[in-house]
């Protein structure tokens, strides 16, 4: 059974992934551009830990999308804009669990410990030191880059949908009850 619109817990897992995706943005800008000390260090504190919270909600997505479906494209469509639709959405939740699986493979293998919220150790036992590390981590960037590139395009698209064609696809994805 294909669903009409998307379930609460659909919702707030977009929604809380989304904004984590928007704040570890300027926080590994600034991590990366800070010279070392106390600040640097907790800003990449909070860039792995909200990287392995994204990881965790990801996965989360996949399963709740698996088990219920999502709702069908708005009719009208063109089919190029369908299958972009598809392909876009296929890609960013390939991208939201392998950027944050790359980061924490590469911090793993050159930086270990890696911490969740300062508590939890969840170091992968990955070797290498530095050199693999590094290597990993310039793949994630790439991918990071990548996901904002692609997470940019899909707010074009909802605005679009909104702002534009007016077919209540933006609607379906906002918090509460559909709007007709």
């Amino acid at each position: 059974m294909t669903p009409r619109s998307c379930a609460p817990s659909q919702k707030a897992l977009h929604w809380v992934v989304a904004i984590l995706v928007f704040a570890l943005v300027p926080i590994a800008l600034a991590m990366a551009n800070l010279p070392d000390g106390p600040l640097k260090n907790a800003l990449y504190e909070w860039h792995k830990s909200f990287g392995l919270t994204v990881l965790a909600l990801g996965l989360a997505r996949l399963l709740v999308r698996a088990a219920r479906g999502a709702p069908p494209l708005v009719a009208g469509l063109p089919a190029w804009q369908r299958r972009a639709a598809h392909a876009s959405h296929m890609a960013l939740y390939a991208l939201i669990v392998v950027v944050p699986l790359l980061g924490w493979a590469g911090t793993s293998a050159c930086c270990a410990p890696v911490m969740l919220y300062y508590t939890l150790p969840l170091t992968l036992p990955i070797s290498g030191g530095m050199p693999v590390g590094e290597a990993i981590l310039k793949v994630h960037q790439v991918a990071a880059f990548t996901l904002v590139a692609l997470v940019a395009l899909h707010v074009a698209a909802a605005l679009h949908h909104h702002l534009v064609r007016r077919d209540g696809t933006l609607r379906r994805m906002l918090p509460g009850r559909e709007r007709a």
